[in-house]
């Protein structure tokens, strides 16, 4: 489905937007797929003051650097930091085993979990998101969760969900802010084969601020 662009004024306003959406969809418990990166942790700092069932909320990130648990790097440290201790389970990726040993032991995790009631992503300067990049094989990999090798940005080695497992949800949501996200988000929206593009969910959102998603 196309996506649909709201565009907000800042980014702190796409964030609260996104907090809010998000509240929404999980105020009574769910299953999701939870970005990685610094972009959505306003949003994640802003749902934690949300009044929802928690402890039946399932949180699993889309994406984990293959470095140790307590590296400031590693997504689910950042997401923990940025939600604190309310109740709800994350579902950690082995990472710090390595790409194939992380993938391999949260295969049947994430085949538990699906469908996801909603899965937020971001969007990079080079169109990725999660750590499927252009080109790259995790594309293509016919599992839920794929080891990443040599990826374009450090570090190298990660580990992520695939196409195949975020499409099973009803609804993408897309945070995406600032300037150097602006060329790749309008590629992806005029139909390039961009990494979002093989993500197919009855819902697609994109909240954006002005910087990234203005006029396009």
């Amino acid at each position: 489905m196309a996506p649909t662009l709201k565009v907000f004024p800042t980014a702190q306003e796409a964030a609260t937007a996104a907090a809010a959406f998000l509240a929404e969809r999980l105020r009574a418990g769910g299953r999701a797929v939870f970005a990685g990166g610094r972009t959505p942790l306003a949003a994640y700092r802003h749902l934690a003051q949300s009044d929802l069932h928690w402890s039946r909320i399932q949180l699993i990130v889309s994406d984990e650097r293959c470095v140790p648990p307590e590296a400031p790097e590693r997504n689910d440290r950042a997401l923990r930091e940025a939600l604190g201790n309310l109740g709800y389970t994350l579902h950690a990726y082995p990472a710090e085993h390595g790409p194939v040993a992380a993938a391999e032991a949260m295969e049947a995790v994430v085949a538990s979990l699906v469908p996801f009631d909603l899965v937020l992503l971001g969007l990079g300067e080079d169109g990725h998101t999660a750590s499927l990049f252009p080109a790259h094989a995790a594309l293509e990999a016919p599992t839920l969760v794929a080891p990443v090798f040599q990826a374009p940005k450090p570090p190298p080695s990660r580990v992520t969900l695939t196409p195949r497992a975020l499409s099973q949800t009803p609804t993408v949501l897309y945070l995406v802010t600032g300037s150097g996200k602006r060329a790749a988000l309008r590629a992806w929206l005029a139909g390039e084969d961009l990494p979002p593009k093989r993500i197919q969910a009855p819902e697609v959102l994109v909240f954006a601020d002005t910087a990234a998603g203005g006029d396009l």
